[in-house]
């Protein structure tokens, strides 16, 4: 085995490596890796006393001479001399030099008490709670079930440090095993939970019960883009004939509470989630509407009845039990969770639709069904907007127009009454009964 010299090195081509002995056992091999990057890296190599063992000692960068890469092999030779497993000692020290790692990070964010990717998620949720988001516990069990148990050690990383690349590992997992109707939501909640981060340092409006701070400066979800292939689009509604269908059908083939229910969102097109809010206090009987006050979008709305909402609420009002709530999930548990009692909607639907001639529907697809008809009425997007709360998006709109619009509302309602009862409702056959709870 020849000894290696600075031109021997120089000279070599990719792919090409050379030895030389070491005097402490052992030998040096270099070699010319080939890549998009061509490097020459060090290794020591020892294969005497039933040993095959290859550890690599640096590159021509990092160990700038031969002087200094056989010092390098010559303490690794030491080392193996002096360990029976070479292999497993380096392994160990790989192992503690990663925890005297972790705990100094630890202590650094303890100290500096910035918080991490698993607290902003928190703050993201608790955000949406007090902004009275219906969707704040689902959004948060998402992002439980796809970043913060399968990535203990980024959801521990200081959030602050969260990268593009971690984001794409997120994502990329997620594509990889075939997770493809969540995986632009799940994007879309990390987006969002890192915007609460970039103003949350400074937010005054915000209670701490500790010295929390995330230090935030960008958003690293933003150079990660949706997939687009997996953007699904929402365009199911159904047309009149369809909806007169479900109209006439629902009280056959669903529990009355939620027949009521899918009545009174024909009637108005909200949200279920928000209906099932609904209790005795939130009626104005003497104005024959319901007073929204948990919805979505956190701005509380006054939508006015037509008769045929405004009978089933009656029906529903004759009904309540001790939580006062319109729309109960059952005796025993009254109130229960609201998502549950939604996927009992969506479930009655589906096990409803087999009896009908018509294609499958949800019951978000009523609410787009709503918006859709309301605009062949003759009901403009601004007032179906605001029956609907849509937010406003325009500044006068969000800050100084307080303007409930009722008459206008009542008015836009009267209109779609007029317009069920051509094309949807027989209004003969739409004599109120009181409905029992368990029915």
């Amino acid at each position: 085995m020849t000894k290696l010299t600075d031109t021997m090195i120089r000279g070599l081509k990719p792919g090409e490596k050379r030895s030389e002995s070491l005097d402490a056992g052992g030998s040096l091999l270099i070699k010319y890796r080939k890549g998009k990057r061509p490097i020459r890296e060090y290794y020591f190599r020892d294969r005497s006393n039933g040993n095959d063992i290859t550890v690599k000692l640096g590159t021509t960068e990092t160990l700038r001479s031969l002087i200094e890469a056989r010092d390098a092999g010559r303490s690794m030779a030491n080392k193996s001399a002096a360990v029976s497993n070479l292999k497993f000692q380096l392994e160990e020290e790989k192992r503690k030099t990663k925890e005297a790692e972790g705990a100094a990070i630890r202590e650094r964010l303890r100290l500096d008490g910035l918080g991490t990717l698993s607290q902003l998620c928190e703050v993201y949720r608790d955000k949406m709670k007090s902004e009275n988001k219906s969707s704040y516990a689902k959004v948060y069990a998402a992002l439980e079930r796809y970043v913060i148990k399968p990535y203990p050690d980024l959801a521990s990383k200081q959030a602050n440090l969260i990268t593009a690349d971690d984001i794409k590992l997120i994502l990329k997992t997620m594509y990889d095993r075939g997770i493809t109707t969540t995986i632009n939501r799940t994007r879309g909640d990390l987006h969002a939970a890192f915007n609460v981060g970039l103003t949350y340092d400074h937010d005054i409006t915000i209670q701490r019960a500790d010295n929390l701070c995330f230090d935030i400066s960008t958003n690293p979800v933003a150079k990660v883009k949706k997939i687009k292939q997996f953007e699904r689009a929402l365009k199911r509604f159904l047309n009149p004939e369809e909806l007169r269908v479900v109209w006439g059908s629902c009280a056959d083939h669903m529990n009355p509470v939620y027949a009521s229910l899918l009545k009174i969102m024909i009637c108005t097109g909200y949200h279920p989630a928000e209906l099932m809010r609904l209790t005795i206090q939130d009626i104005q009987a003497e104005d024959n509407a319901i007073y929204m006050t948990k919805t979505k979008s956190g701005m509380p709305n006054l939508i006015p009845l037509n008769r045929f909402a405004w009978s089933e609420i009656q029906c529903r009002i004759a009904n309540t039990d001790i939580s006062g709530l319109l729309f109960p999930s059952r005796i025993s548990n009254p109130k229960g969770d609201i998502y549950s009692r939604v996927s009992v909607l969506s479930n009655q639907v589906a096990d409803m639709r087999p009896h009908l001639p018509i294609d499958a529907f949800t019951p978000r697809d009523i609410r787009r069904t709503v918006k859709t008809l309301m605009g062949k009425a003759g009901i403009t997007k601004e007032m179906r907007d605001r029956i609907q709360n849509h937010a406003v998006s325009d500044v006068s709109g969000k800050h100084y127009d307080q303007y409930e619009y009722m008459r206008e509302k009542r008015a836009a309602m009267k209109t779609w009454e007029r317009w069920l009862v051509q094309h949807v409702i027989e209004p003969e056959l739409e004599q109120p009964k009181v409905v029992s709870l368990t029915g």
